[in-house]
């Protein structure tokens, strides 16, 4: 997949679209992604989360990973608009972590979060919590997650391209043409 991966990246640089900062990201990268693919296989259900400023691409995310133009089975990727409301909202009180879980628990076999963002709020703290989870965190290094710098000019556009590699990857897995 490494191989794969790194050709993609290299073409979408060669259309002039800047992917040489993922190529230099690529040890990183590769095994996150590759983690959250045999999570999705395995039979884990993604609930995208974002912090308020990046609501737009978990949107964006949310609108196109499954859209029937892809060619491919639907994926379990779902939306939880009311979870900060079940957490507590502003208070922020830790014991409704504790009953969100519980009744995640009780929606979802198996599920894990796809989290963009800063690590602020309850919901960043409980897709962090969950050990499958797909986490693109901004101005945090943290094992297992993949670290983007808020105040980079380029961010939105960088978090475009992240999303863009990971469905081609999703799709080329799907098609056989990858494995992990």
């Amino acid at each position: 997949m490494k191989d794969w991966m790194l050709k993609t990246i290299r073409e979408e640089n060669s259309k002039g679209v800047m992917s040489g900062w993922l190529e230099e990201e690529l040890y990183k990268w590769t095994p996150l992604v590759s983690s959250a693919l045999t999570s999705l296989l395995g039979g884990v259900s993604f609930i995208v989360l974002s912090d308020t400023p990046r609501a737009w691409l978990r949107m964006y995310i949310l609108q196109n990973i499954n859209h029937p133009s892809k060619n491919r089975p639907y994926m379990p990727f779902l939306g939880m608009e009311n979870l900060d409301v079940l957490l507590g909202g502003e208070r922020k009180n830790v014991d409704n972590l504790k009953l969100a879980e519980g009744m995640l628990d009780l929606a979802y076999r198996d599920y894990a979060f796809f989290y963009i963002g800063k690590r602020e709020g309850l919901s960043a703290e409980l897709a962090i919590s969950n050990e499958n989870s797909f986490l693109w965190l901004l101005d945090e290094d943290l094992p297992n997650a993949f670290h983007l710098q808020s105040f980079n000019p380029m961010l939105d556009f960088r978090l475009l391209q992240l999303y863009k590699i990971f469905d081609s990857t999703l799709s080329a897995l799907i098609a056989g043409k990858i494995a992990i």
